[in-house]
């Protein structure tokens, strides 16, 4: 009886952890649904970059697809945008800005339309015309066109969206624009970093990279990682990244393997912009496995002591049977003088006497 009572117990016990295991899931269940609901539409081209004259006008093109199988109606607007973290988010401005006019185009931009419906399965093309001011400065100027659907929006399962949640969803196609003239191009890399000690590798050398011009760079180059005998460890591209005028961009590269030892050095060699100017830092750093070195050298001073403590009973056993020997053999030597006095004594003949010799 008690043996199948702990059975149950057991079962129970392993039924109330599986169901704790779960209890997460099921509250990160109404997230995942809504992580599905996604709009379904597609804006091409998703970046495009347009030269333009001061005083000129030139004319663009997107097209938004619904991919969706029902219609999808809203608004098409234009909005200035800028990127002003190290992550390169875009941030839209809407309505009045305190935005420079160094870098905003949206006042410039006429769409041929402000509302429409995208078939579903279908595409809309939405034309627009910018409008340079003859006094614009040279330089970038970036803005979007995005789609704001204003119906009830279909969600992949065919039901519903409530149309309070469509008000935060857009899609939009990004444009450059490079008013032409002549442009500062001028970066540096305010933060070079990397863990200054780590016990084990890959390691992450973090880059970022200040724009200090007019128009925005896409620096490329390479983090080299040389060990402290100069050779290389590791080397890996930075990737092309747009980094937009008066912001930064962090870009973190992971280098190394699990097990490095010793000092290291990392350098940052890049170019941007059209004449080709160079970035470069370096630093230096540690990487040392101190647990596993801690363990490899307490498993060495155990295997010493054990060496010596065998040494010494070794040599206290030995140093023993030495004494024991030593012993034994002056023992010896003594029954020997023993035994040569009694064989001496027996052997040596007596004197003779008087009356033998008569």
């Amino acid at each position: 009886m008690n043996k199948t009572n702990r059975k149950l117990n057991t079962k129970r016990n392993r039924l109330f952890l599986f169901a704790l295991l779960l209890m997460p899931v099921f509250y990160l269940l109404p997230d995942i649904s809504k992580a599905q609901n996604v709009i379904p539409l597609v804006v091409a081209p998703a970046r495009s970059t347009i030269e333009a004259d001061p005083g000129k006008t030139t004319s663009f093109a997107i097209r938004f697809y619904n991919t969706g199988t029902e219609p999808i109606s809203g608004t098409f607007k234009v909005a200035d945008f800028i990127v002003d973290n190290s992550e390169g988010s875009p941030s839209f401005l809407e309505g009045p800005t305190t935005l420079s006019n160094r870098y905003a185009a949206a006042q410039w931009v006429t769409l041929n339309t402000e509302k429409g419906t995208i078939p579903a399965a279908g595409m809309v093309i939405i034309d627009g015309k910018i409008r340079v001011p003859s006094d614009a400065n040279p330089g970038g100027k970036y803005f979007a066109v995005f789609f704001e659907p204003t119906s009830n929006i279909p969600d992949p399962t065919g039901g519903k969206q409530e149309e309070a949640a469509s008000v935060s969803m857009r899609i939009a196609g990004l444009v450059y624009l490079r008013v032409s003239g002549p442009v500062t191009e001028s970066a540096e890399v305010i933060k070079f970093s990397a863990p200054g000690f780590s016990e084990y590798g890959p390691v992450d050398i973090s880059t970022e990279i200040k724009n200090n011009g007019d128009y925005h760079i896409t620096p490329k180059g390479q983090v080299t990682v040389k060990d402290m005998f100069g050779l290389e460890v590791a080397k890996a591209d930075i990737g092309e990244t747009n980094i937009f005028p008066n912001a930064s961009r962090k870009i973190v590269t992971k280098l190394g393997t699990k097990w490095m030892i010793g000092k290291f050095t990392a350098d940052f060699n890049a170019t941007y912009g059209e004449s080709g100017k160079t970035l470069a830092s370096s630093l230096t750093f540690w990487v040392f496995p101190w647990k596993v070195a801690i363990a490899v050298t307490l498993g060495i001073i155990i295997i010493i002591l054990i060496v010596i403590i065998l040494s010494n009973k070794f040599t206290k056993k030995q140093k023993k049977l030495e004494e024991e020997l030593t012993e034994e053999k002056e023992e010896l030597e003594k029954l020997k003088d023993a035994l040569k006095d009694k064989i001496s004594s027996i052997t040596e003949p007596s004197p003779i006497t008087e009356e033998e010799k008569k």
